[in-house]
C-alpha cells in the first residue's frame, strides 16, 4: 500500500481531490443556499418530472421488456450511491411480487469491489447515475456485463457513459441542481414501469400498476402543496434540533433515509434513517430527540405504534406519518401528518414527499437563527 507522503501528493491536494462538494456547513454559506434554492423549486416540480420521465420512456421500456421476455429472471440488483442507493429500497418489494424474483439495493462501492462474483446471466443489474459518471456503478454494471447478466443505466444525462454503454438505457427526465429529490422520485417511478414492462412481455397482468403510476404525478403535487406549511410548522419548531432521527419499515425505510440525507446535505444537521425494528433494539431515542415515523401500511402497524408508545416513554418528539383515517398512533403522535389514499405500489414515493419539504425547511429555519452545522459534544 503506497503512502500519501511517498507521492509527493499533500494532504491538502488529497482532500481537494477527494471533495466533491463545492458549498460548506457554514452558517448561511452562498453555495449551499443557491443549491437550497433549487432544491425547493425541484421538489415542487415532481409531478411533472415523474409524468415526462414516464412518457418518454414508453419505447425504450418496450425495447428493454422484449429483450427480457424469454430470459429467466432469479435476481434483480439495484446499484447506486447515496439516493440512486435509497430508491431501490422503495421499489424492491413491487419487484419481487410482480416478477418472482429476489431484488437487492446494492450499494455502488460496495457492489463493484464484493458482489460481483455471484451474478450470472439470469441476474438484472440495474444503475442509476444521476450524472451518468458514477465510478462505482459503472464498474459494477461492466463487471456483471462481462458474466453475463442482462445492463440497465439509468440517467439524468443523456451521452453519458451510463446512457451509451449498456443494453438497457432508460432516460430520467428530472433536474438536479439543487440536491436530489425528482430525480429520486422520478427514478422510482421509472423502475416501477420497468416492472410493469416486463411483467406484461412476460404475460403478466401489470394493471393495477400502471394505474397507480398514471395517478402518482397528481398525488405528488398534491401532497407537496398541502404539506408545504405544515413541514415549515414542524421545521420552525425544530430548528435548533442538533439531531433527527427517521425510520419505516420495508418499502418505507426509503421515505425515512430520503428524509435523512436531505438534512445532512441542506440544513445541515446530523441524521439518521434506519429500519423500524432496529429502534427497538438498542436506547435509540434520547429524551428531546425528534423523531419521524413512516407508518404507512398494516404490515407494519403494530411496530410502528409500540415505536410510538417507546417515543413518548422516553420523552421524545414524534412525528408520524400516517394514512388518512389512522387513529391509534394519531393518538400517541407529538405531530401527525395524515397522507391521502395511495396504491400501495407507489406509496413509498408519496411519503417521500412531506420529508424532502422538512429537510428545505429545516435548512431555512435554521438560517434565520444564524445556524450552521452542529458540533456534538463540544
Amino acid at each position: 500500500m503506497t503512502r500519501m507522503e511517498d507521492t509527493g501528493v499533500s494532504f491538502e491536494q488529497r482532500l481537494q481531490e477527494i471533495r466533491r462538494e463545492s458549498s460548506s456547513d457554514a452558517a448561511g454559506d452562498p453555495e449551499r443556499f443557491r443549491r437550497v434554492a433549487l432544491t425547493e423549486t425541484e421538489m415542487m416540480s415532481q409531478g411533472e418530472a415523474i409524468r415526462a420521465t414516464l412518457e418518454a420512456n414508453e419505447a425504450p421500456l418496450a425495447s428493454i421488456a422484449a429483450d427480457l421476455a424469454d430470459r429467466n429472471i432469479r435476481r434483480i440488483v439495484m446499484v447506486g450511491c447515496g439516493d440512486s442507493w435509497i430508491s431501490g429500497h422503495g421499489v424492491r418489494q413491487v419487484m419481487e411480487k410482480m416478477l418472482g424474483a429476489v431484488a437487492e439495493p446494492y450499494e455502488a462501492f460496495d457492489f463493484a469491489t464484493y458482489g460481483i462474483d455471484v451474478i450470472d446471466n439470469e441476474t438484472i443489474v440495474i444503475g442509476l447515475s444521476s450524472s451518468g459518471k458514477t465510478e462505482p456503478v459503472i464498474d459494477g454494471l461492466k463487471g456483471s456485463a462481462k458474466l453475463g447478466a442482462y445492463t440497465i443505466g439509468l440517467s439524468n444525462t443523456m451521452g453519458s457513459p451510463l446512457m451509451v454503454e449498456f443494453p438497457g438505457a432508460l432516460h430520467i427526465r428530472a433536474t438536479r441542481g439543487g440536491w436530489p429529490t425528482q430525480s429520486s422520485t422520478a427514478a422510482m417511478a421509472l423502475k416501477l414501469a420497468l416492472t410493469a414492462s416486463i411483467l406484461e412481455a412476460k404475460g403478466g397482468d401489470a394493471a393495477s400498476l400502471r394505474a397507480a403510476l398514471a395517478a402518482l404525478p397528481e398525488q405528488v403535487d398534491a401532497v407537496s402543496q398541502s404539506f408545504y406549511e405544515p413541514a415549515r410548522d414542524v421545521a420552525r419548531s425544530l430548528a435548533r434540533a442538533d439531531l433527527v432521527l427517521l425510520t419505516g419499515a420495508g418499502p418505507f425505510y426509503a421515505a425515512a433515509a430520503f428524509g435523512s440525507a436531505k438534512l445532512k446535505e441542506l440544513a445541515p444537521i446530523h441524521s439518521y434513517a434506519f429500519p423500524l425494528e432496529e429502534y427497538h433494539h438498542y436506547r435509540t431515542q434520547k429524551s428531546g430527540d425528534p423523531i419521524f415515523l413512516v407508518a404507512a401500511d398494516d404490515a407494519s402497524h403494530a411496530r410502528a405504534a409500540e415505536t410510538a408508545i417507546m417515543s413518548r416513554g422516553c420523552e421524545g418528539f414524534c412525528i408520524a406519518l400516517l394514512p388518512e383515517g389512522e387513529a391509534e398512533i394519531a393518538q400517541i403522535a407529538d405531530v401527525v401528518w395524515h397522507l391521502p389514499p395511495v396504491a400501495w405500489e407507489t406509496a413509498p414515493i408519496l411519503y417521500s414527499v412531506p420529508l424532502h419539504l422538512f429537510g428545505y425547511h429545516a435548512a431555512v429555519e435554521r438560517d434565520a437563527l444564524g445556524l450552521g452545522a452542529p458540533k456534538l459534544g463540544a
